[in-house]
């Protein structure tokens, strides 16, 4: 069994802006079977040709690069082939799978073949989402805090809100106009579970096997829902709370963050100062310590710069904020990164927080023209995400009076208004999309993994899904994070094992340990 920790969340902030750039794309033809060619290193590589628009299967086409880790298992021993996808929406699992192939390959057992895709939209699948007419644009849009900030907090400034309304009016007009093929409202969460069903047919099998993290969690669950008759196995791992994601307000998935920041405080206190820079005497004084730099970088926001680097900018409070968000997706391989840096920011230095929370690596111009595509998670989440989601209409007061309603639900409430505010621009919305009912009886019983303080898919969502599906059980992973996969446990990748290979759910009211610490002594 896996003894390493599969860092998902670390993997997956890591990949959102670049590709490998070890294969050429453009040099596999889009076909309806999946005519494998090697690529990167140890992988097979395809491009599925599929329905731009299902409702009209001789119109245009969209070409969906797949990426596959062979199983090692002889030709009596193989089981077929399982599809993951590393969430978003907007994630390439072209990229992901290149890291998590061959641990996944240990968890789920050699006799599959482990196999995933860029979504529409997405990375190397072709069309792909963009909204300007070049990366230096979209570069010079995503520097600008009134046009897009991973946390907005109209308390600080109540002149924010109105401005990045209009901005998500302009940038919503900016994205539909050029559309002229109709691409965007193709893009949904409905169909590329379709498209998940096509890849299964065309590896052979009529049912699907899935392992879905995050958002992927709302891909396995839509497929669930709309063929509940072609399931084999799927696990969904990490649970979006589906009628709060088609409606559109993300509230209740932060519902456990606060806890998630709380095993920081407490971890910081047992692992002593040795181990953690942050530490105090108390959990409490942890916690106030921290509150009083999110004071002082509002007043007063710090510098962070290298003496030759690319890299460099200012600590105000979003991005303190957000780094301390991003530390809760993968605490075990970023809490003692967090405490180094608050520490350094209290002493004046920021570089450490500031590099935490960056996308994407520093944007260089691509001036001779060669560069790879280049990672589009941003734009995919507003075309997929808005585009799912009942029409967002509200208006600048509109938005305002939404902060109003949420500001007080949790310490994290302000990163939650990015998606609400960039959804009241969105303007394509596909007639007839899924948008539910969510459940059903399946042809095979679904498994649902929840960790006990997972910052943005709390453990009722996971609750909530398996009882929408008859049979489905919820393993429960005893650690903060995002995902089972946040950490290493052995007790949880025996569970998966056996539900993939034999089919055998566990328990239900099943807790599993981890073994990984938050402030390891070799960090």
């Amino acid at each position: 069994m896996v003894s390493r920790t599969l860092f998902i969340s670390s993997l997956l902030i890591s990949v959102s802006g670049s590709y490998a750039q070890t294969f050429d794309w453009t040099s596999v033809q889009a076909s309806t079977n999946l005519s494998w060619v090697d690529c990167y290193d140890g992988f097979k590589c395809a491009r599925l040709q599929v329905p731009l628009d299902y409702a009209n299967e001789d119109g245009a086409k969209a070409g969906i690069a797949v990426i596959r880790y062979p199983s090692t298992a002889t030709s009596d021993n193989y089981r077929g082939t399982v599809l993951f996808n590393p969430g978003g929406p907007g994630e390439s699992g072209v990229t992901a799978l290149q890291s998590v192939g061959p641990l996944f390959a240990q968890v789920i057992g050699s006799q599959y073949d482990i196999v995933s895709f860029d979504p529409r939209g997405v990375g190397v699948t072709l069309p792909r989402t963009e909204f300007f007419p070049t990366e230096t644009e979209r570069a010079l849009w995503l520097a600008d805090p009134t046009k897009f900030s991973h946390v907005i907090n109209a308390t600080h400034d109540s002149t924010l809100l109105p401005k990045m309304w209009a901005n998500a009016q302009l940038l919503g007009q900016m994205a539909k106009d050029p559309d002229t093929a109709g691409m965007l409202q193709h893009v949904g969460t409905d169909n590329v579970a379709r498209d998940m069903l096509r890849i299964t047919e065309a590896s052979g099998q009529d049912k699907l096997m899935f392992w879905g993290v995050s958002y992927g969690t709302a891909l396995g669950a839509t497929f669930a829902a709309m063929f509940p008759d072609r399931v084999e196995r799927l696990v969904i791992d990490g649970v979006l709370d589906l009628e709060a994601y088609y409606s559109g307000d993300w509230r209740h998935q932060i519902e456990d963050a606060d806890a998630a920041l709380q095993t920081f405080f407490d971890g910081c206190v047992a692992a002593g100062p040795t181990l953690c820079a942050f530490y105090a005497d108390s959990a409490s004084e942890i916690q106030a310590n921290l509150e009083s730099l999110y004071a002082s970088v509002l007043a007063s926001p710090v510098l962070a710069y290298v003496e030759g680097s690319s890299t460099y900018g200012i600590v105000d409070f979003p991005v303190l904020k957000n780094a301390v968000k991003v530390s809760l997706y993968a605490p075990y391989a970023l809490f003692a990164t967090l405490a180094q840096g608050l520490a350094e920011l209290q002493a004046g230095n920021g570089t450490t927080i500031y590099t935490m929370q960056l996308d994407n690596a520093p944007y260089e111009c691509d001036c001779d023209g060669s560069a790879e595509p280049y990672g589009n998670a941003w734009e995919t989440v507003y075309a997929v995400a808005c585009g799912d989601a009942v029409e967002n209409t509200a208006s600048a007061a509109g938005l305002t009076a939404y902060w109003d309603e949420i500001k007080d639900t949790s310490s994290f409430a302000d990163s939650l208004m990015f998606q609400y505010v960039g959804c009241s621009g969105w303007k394509v919305h596909r007639e007839g999309r899924f948008m539910g009912p969510f459940g059903g009886n399946t042809s095979f019983p679904l498994l649902v993994i929840g960790n006990t303080a997972d910052p943005v898919t709390p453990l009722s969502a996971a609750k909530k899904a398996a009882a929408a599906f008859p049979g489905a059980v919820v393993l429960t992973q005893d650690s903060p994070g995002h995902t089972s996969l946040a950490a290493s446990s052995n007790c949880v990748y025996a569970h998966v094992q056996a539900y993939f290979q034999n089919g055998t759910l566990p328990e239900v009211g099943t807790v599993c340990s981890v073994e990984s610490e938050l402030f390891p002594a070799n960090a």
